[in-house]
């Protein structure tokens, strides 16, 4: 019976191993597919048409990542009963 488990485990543990192998494999394809490579063009694109600099759109980024932070914190402290909104 303890051999019979271990032949199953055994030849589980195999078979999860071909799986995670060709879960990496498809992961290796999809990088290089050409949709992934459209939607970067389409990005880029996008930052093409719009006149502002690097620093700028930093900024940008940096001040909604800011004020995102900022709502997540008065959300935990209203759930928490410190701080009231309204």
């Amino acid at each position: 019976m303890q051999n019979e488990n271990e032949q199953s485990l055994t030849e589980r543990e195999k078979e999860l191993e071909e799986r995670e192998k060709a879960l990496e494999e498809r992961e290796k394809a999809l990088e290089n597919k050409p949709f992934s490579r459209a939607v970067q063009n389409k990005k880029e694109g996008l930052y093409d048409q719009l006149n502002v600099t690097k620093h700028t759109m930093d900024v940008i980024v940096g001040v909604t990542a800011a004020l995102l932070g900022i709502v997540a914190v008065l959300i935990i402290l209203e759930a928490a009963g410190i701080f009231k909104i309204g």
